[in-house]
């Protein structure tokens, strides 16, 4: 060792300045070239620490993505549940408000005919009010029995009318099966076919609801008889 060490300075002492200058831009060019590579080293870990922050970024915004395409699949499955059950909801309140209707309806007409069968089962003691005051008129003032019967039947009829009971009209008026129940037809001068030529028994409304139509006799077309005078002529005729 010592004799090498003696060799280098020998042959550092023998050096010229050329010499010396030559290894001094080697030794620079050995740094420079040094803090090249080193440079490069740098730059090439920065660029893959770039690439795979890149990367990462990417793969963050590629799940980010899929993470809002989820939410916004979610946010549509939700709002077209929304709109199912405000469809639903919508119809169950027409329902309700259509059953409240009806109900509020059955109400007024269960309160309207509550008295219904109450008063159908009156109307025959009012047929038979009706047939014991057949009578004249004077028949009625002279008989004081008659007369008390009339003042009965009268606030009879004048209660049950302010309940909604009304006879129906039906003499000389045309015949209508929604009121009139024909038992018979009869033929009758001077009267339209299908007319009521007489009542047999009352008919009666309760606020507008038949609860006994009229029975009547309804008159019919007329049959047109031969004249007994043209009879004769078609016989002499036959017998010329």
């Amino acid at each position: 060792m010592e004799d090498k060490d003696k060799m280098n300075l020998s042959d550092e002492k023998n050096q010229t300045p050329d010499n010396l200058n030559d290894n001094n831009q080697n030794e620079k060019d050995l740094e420079e070239k040094s803090v090249t590579s080193d440079q490069i080293n740098e730059t090439s870990e920065e660029i893959s620490n770039k690439s795979e922050t890149e990367e990462k970024s990417e793969e963050k915004g590629e799940k980010e993505l899929s993470e809002m395409e989820k939410l916004q699949n979610e946010i549509n499955q939700l709002k077209e549940e929304v709109n199912q059950w405000k469809d639903k909801f919508l119809r169950k309140m027409a329902e309700f408000d259509n059953y409240k209707k009806r109900v509020e309806q059955d109400q007024i007409q269960l309160i309207k005919y509550a008295n219904e069968k109450l008063i159908k089962d009156l109307l025959p003691i009012i047929d038979d009010f009706e047939r014991s005051l057949t009578f004249s008129k004077d028949e009625l003032k002279n008989n004081s029995i008659l007369q008390g019967v009339e003042m009965v039947y009268n606030k009879l009829m004048k209660i049950l009318s302010d309940y909604g009971l009304k006879k129906i009209e039906a003499l000389n008026q045309p015949f209508d099966f929604n009121y009139h129940e024909a038992l018979l037809q009869v033929p009758k001068d001077g009267v339209e076919p299908l007319t009521v030529i007489e009542e047999v028994e009352k008919g009666y409304l309760l606020n507008d609801k038949v609860i006994r139509h009229s029975k009547v006799i309804v008159s019919s077309e007329m049959n047109i008889e031969a004249n007994p005078s043209d009879n004769q002529n078609d016989n002499n005729e036959e017998v010329k």
